[in-house]
């Protein structure tokens, strides 16, 4: 009962510091591969982080204050030391700053069109990996790596699922069925037309030529 108090104002604090992780949640369940969806959901990911890692530096005058009152009351293990979660969330956010960046240059400037003028595809090996450390899983997956030559003479090359996803919006699903079309179906002789946001290079919709 002595610290019991210290104990629910140190787990206050720490749900005020992650509660943005939630917006973060939401967006990864709701994202999209392409559309308007995915670049909200880009946004909304990005600032979740950043928020949450801007909360750590208001929580640990409080934090440490209560460890201090903690140590007074002779009970100074009842509140979890977690310094390396402190460090962690500083460097994530600053991470979460260089990511957040492009986005916020795209609302400034907006979208404009691309023209691409063939894109070809191959079948590339790729690795996902999950778990903690010393319990990691590998994933071992297939997609298709596509190359889209641009009216400019520039190159892009980015990955493409072998198939979209069972809840694809439909604005994703439709720039999907564009880029099978040209990439995979008609590869090196079919042009098309992308809406981007330069920055991020976030495809809003697609049409063929």
């Amino acid at each position: 009962q002595d610290y019991r108090d210290l104990i629910e104002h140190h787990y206050l604090i720490r749900a005020f510091t992650f509660f943005p992780l939630i917006i973060f949640a939401i967006a990864m369940h709701t994202d999209a591969d392409y559309g308007p969806l995915h670049f909200l959901t880009g946004v909304a990911m990005n600032v979740s982080v950043l928020a949450t890692c801007l909360t750590i530096p208001l929580a640990i005058p409080v934090m440490i204050r209560d460890a201090r009152e903690a140590r007074e009351r002779g009970v100074d293990k009842a509140i979890p030391r977690r310094r390396l979660w402190k460090v962690a969330g500083l460097a994530f956010g600053a991470s979460s700053i260089a990511y957040l960046t492009p986005f916020v240059r795209d609302v400034t400037d907006g979208s404009r069109n691309v023209t691409v003028t063939s894109c070809t595809n191959t079948v590339a090996q790729r690795q996902q990996r999950s778990g903690s450390r010393g319990r990691t899983r590998v994933i071992n997956y297939e997609v298709y790596e596509i190359t889209m030559q641009l009216a400019d003479g520039s190159t892009r090359v980015q990955d493409m699922r072998l198939h979209p996803r069972d809840n694809e919006s439909a604005s994703s699903q439709a720039v999907y069925d564009v880029l099978y079309e040209a990439c995979v179906t008609n590869p090196g002789t079919t042009g098309m037309t992308l809406e981007i946001m330069p920055h991020s290079w976030t495809i809003l919709a697609a049409r063929l030529d």
